[in-house]
């Protein structure tokens, strides 16, 4: 039986057989407080029911007066969702940047201080609402499909060391300098993106290879990784793409230490598959990457940067990295 609590007691909403004895009772003549009495109410609940939910003569019927209870009931619930027009302009502008609703949420009270929404309220509010705007939101299945593979899980990476030997600090996050990698293919075109993830910071960084191929995956590392200080250089974990087997020369470039994840277990380097998810809704998979510039690879990068995270409380990883910086 439904219910609501209202200030520290609780109402009970009348159930078709609550109605059916309120008519019987009516029809033997009964008072209202026998009525009542009998189930357990106010007196002055069957007289709003009476005077609510009667038919246009006057006649109460249990089954005519439940039906006209739903629809009141119903249409009760039928508020504005978001009736605030900066609140609907705010988030349609940065749905179409590609920010998730709860990102939405979570920010907005610090762009516009005052305001508040829910993230299942933007929710409602496309799906009921605005449906245009499901075209932003990320499509895909609810429930990840396990990936089953009988053949023999060979590797072919030389002087690899399995991810099971990564520091603690890192696989924990409270260390700053711990990256993860990996790379975008397309069958379209010989050109790849590789995506690099800091784990603590949430930095990402993208960078066009002419090939998925061992020596330009090294270069591509090698560039941007030296422009930041030996503290930020502490580790890269990978999958185990042929692309990465020329991994030991890292560790004299960059002076990093190098780790892999188990066969067919890309979830062991979930920060970058899902910056990777990030590249897909702009450039899906079949995407000819050699149609990209530099400079749309370079703006990607600064929005995926700029935008807020759940876990930095609504910071921007370029945020969060600056008050990491600026914290003695």
């Amino acid at each position: 039986m439904n219910s609501t609590t209202i200030v520290g007691r609780t109402y009970r909403v009348l159930a078709p057989e609550d109605r059916e004895e309120i008519m019987i009772g009516l029809r033997r003549g009964e008072s209202i407080r026998s009525i009542a009495g009998r189930l357990k109410r106010n007196p002055s609940v069957i007289l709003r029911e009476m005077r609510h939910n009667s038919t246009e003569d006057g006649r109460y019927q249990a089954y005519w007066a439940h039906q006209r209870s739903k629809r009141r009931r119903r249409s009760a619930r039928r508020r504005e969702r978001i009736a605030d027009p900066t609140i609907r302009a705010y988030l349609r502008g940065k749905l179409k940047l590609g920010w998730s609703p709860e990102q939405i949420a979570g920010r907005i009270c610090l762009d516009m201080p005052g305001k508040t929404v829910s993230h299942e309220t933007i929710y409602q509010y496309i799906f009921k609402k605005e449906r245009s705007l499901t075209q932003f939101l990320v499509c895909g299945r609810k429930n990840r499909r396990k990936r089953v593979n009988k053949r023999a899980r060979r590797v072919m990476i030389p002087c690899r060391r399995g991810i099971e030997e990564r520091p603690e600090g890192a696989n924990s996050r409270e260390e700053y300098g711990h990256w993860e990698a990996d790379t975008a293919v397309s069958r379209q075109s010989k050109e790849a993106l590789m995506v690099l993830q800091e784990r603590a910071l949430g930095l990402t960084l993208i960078e066009k290879l002419p090939r998925c191929a061992p020596g330009e995956m090294n270069a591509a590392l090698t560039t941007r990784l030296s422009g930041f200080p030996p503290q930020m250089r502490k580790s890269i974990t990978f999958d185990n793409g042929q692309e990465n087997r020329r991994h030991q020369e890292l560790h004299t470039e960059l002076d990093v230490a190098t780790y892999f994840c188990n066969p067919y277990s890309s979830w062991e380097k979930g920060s970058v598959e899902n910056a990777i998810g990030l590249t897909r809704r702009v450039w899906p998979k079949k995407t000819d990457y050699s149609l990209i510039c530099e400079a749309e690879v370079a703006m990607l990068e600064q929005r995926l940067n700029t935008q807020p995270r759940k876990c930095f409380g609504y910071l921007s990883p370029l945020e969060y990295t600056l008050g990491v910086a600026l914290t003695p």
